[in-house]
């Protein structure tokens, strides 16, 4: 079973990578906002008279001097520009400390206003600024949270004069990029993405897309750059009429950047106005971002088999609260799983052990009427009969580990909480390769030890080439993989070949 296994992911794989290729359906398309246009200029006319473009009032440059402010809370250091814009975001990870903005020209979160801020206050995790024009008076302040969740941007605009203002709408700055952790940056350019989710119609829970061009709509919920591990998201919570995107140089690479465009404000006399602007830097930890109940869990890829990969989600969570070690949870995941597989697998194995017995009979009807296919089809199937043989029969356990493989593989892959996992002496790090490559080398031995053990049903010399070959071919292919998936493959071999030792010595006896 193992062996048909073995060939069914290969295949499987590639039906994956061509489905998702040439034949899965395009993402929904951005829409354009069709009304957008003429509801502005119905409100330009209605304030014209007597509104100022606040791009006229800050239009000359500020004299604002280069200082630096920073931020601290358990897990992240916030190095900010003098007008609040997020310089770096220094996140204290298990292995090493990664700064998360790339290019320091672009800071997140910046803006093209240009004025001389001022501090009012400062403390550990939070910071107020000033500024003022002749007639208006600006307040930034930035909250980051003490435990790493949502963090806060609040701004206030407040008309001194007697004159009705009209504020542009104004372009809060992510990208270009999102750095990610050392075992990652050579693949992060392929990774790092421009997201945003929205409800869409007919669904009960919000779905994600990728950005690939202007979005000018408010309807969306949350906007990102993300990578495989890190994510810096910004809330819309109705403060946001669209979204403008853009491609950058970086690292010899194209890094998404957008642009999320603010609506357009009207101050009144003596009115003041405020924004309250939520956002998340931080890693994709599935668990924390589920729990702040906004969709942010969404941007957690786990592939085709979502669900499969949820569960074993949880499962790991839970075996690790109990042991402490990702490592004895993926070998209590694996037993789990070959325990409930148990009475397929011993069904197959069953099946397989009586195809082989007849198979001396089926080479005999194959070659008495190799002429005749009908006929031969016939006694074939009378023999299946009298056997009690099912073909089919040994294929449902491998079936049913396509899937449980691809989600084991993807949760492996994208858990943040293995990233750094260790497991015993030179294996660091779950999430990463075995940098010894013993792990796959092992699990190639045992393939090898297990075509001894597991019941041959066909005499097909070319099969027989195929599977002699596979353990190399897998070794090879394993080298790559998470330590965790590995482990889990091992697992499963000692598991099966003890399972096919004790049925083959009870059915010889």
């Amino acid at each position: 079973m193992q062996k048909n296994l073995v060939i069914a992911i290969i295949l499987s794989t590639l039906i994956y990578i061509v489905w998702f290729s040439w034949i899965a359906p395009p993402p929904k398309p951005l829409q354009q906002q069709s009304t957008q246009t003429s509801s502005s200029i119905q409100d330009k006319k209605e304030v014209e008279p007597s509104t100022l473009d606040i791009k006229k009032i800050l239009e000359k440059k500020s004299q604002a001097t280069n200082v630096e402010y920073i931020l601290k809370n358990d897990k992240a250091r916030y190095i900010l520009n003098s007008d609040l814009s997020i310089k770096s975001v220094i996140y204290s990870g298990p292995v090493q400390d990664v700064d998360l903005i790339i290019d320091k020209s672009k800071p997140f979160l910046s803006s093209a206003i240009n004025l001389d801020y001022k501090k009012v206050s400062q403390s550990v995790d939070s910071i107020t600024l000033s500024a003022k024009t002749k007639d208006l008076e600006f307040t930034k302040k930035l909250t980051i949270s003490k435990n790493n969740t949502m963090n806060l941007l609040e701004i206030e605009i407040k008309n001194k004069s007697n004159r009705i203002y009209k504020l542009e709408p104004i372009q809060l700055s992510l990208g270009p990029g999102l750095n990610t952790v050392k075992s990652e940056e050579k693949d992060n350019h392929t990774l790092w993405q421009a997201i945003y989710s929205y409800q869409r119609e007919g669904r009960k829970n919000p779905v994600i897309e990728k950005i690939k061009s202007d979005y000018n709509m408010g309807d969306w919920l949350w906007s990102a750059i993300d990578n495989r591990y890190f994510l810096f998201a910004v809330m819309n919570d109705n403060n946001f009429s669209g979204i403008k995107y853009s491609q950058e140089t970086l690292n010899e690479h194209k890094a998404p950047f957008i642009n999320l465009v603010t609506k357009e404000i009207i101050l009144n006399p003596s009115e003041t106005k405020r924004q309250s602007i939520k956002f998340y830097c931080g890693p994709k930890d599935y668990s924390l971002l589920k729990s702040f109940k906004n969709g942010l869990h969404l941007s957690v890829d786990f592939g085709f088999f979502a669900p499969f990969a949820k569960i074993f989600n949880s499962m790991l969570k839970y075996f690790y609260n109990i042991t402490k070690n990702y490592g004895v949870a993926i070998i209590l995941l694996s037993v789990i799983i070959q325990i409930i597989m148990l009475p397929l697998s011993m069904k197959s194995y069953k099946a397989m052990a009586v195809m082989k017995q007849m198979q001396p009979e089926m080479k005999s009807i194959q070659e008495r009427y190799k002429k005749d296919p009908q006929r031969m089809n016939m006694e074939l199937m009378q023999l299946y009969k009298r056997y009690g043989a099912n073909p089919f029969s040994g294929c449902w356990p491998m079936l049913l580990q396509i899937p449980i493989f691809f989600a084991l593989f993807t949760t492996l892959r994208n858990s943040w909480d293995l990233h750094g996992s260790a497991f015993i002496l030179w294996i660091k790090d779950l999430s990463a390769k075995d940098p010894y490559y013993v792990l796959p080398i092992f699990m190639g031995v045992l393939m090898f030890l297990q075509n001894y053990l597991t019941p041959q049903p066909s005499t097909d010399q070319s099969q027989a080439a195929i599977m002699k070959w596979m353990p190399i071919i897998f070794t090879f292919m394993f080298l790559t993989f998470p330590s965790g998936l590995v482990l889990y493959w091992i697992v499963n071999s000692l598991f099966s070949m003890a399972q096919n030792y004790y049925l083959k010595k009870n059915m010889e006896n």
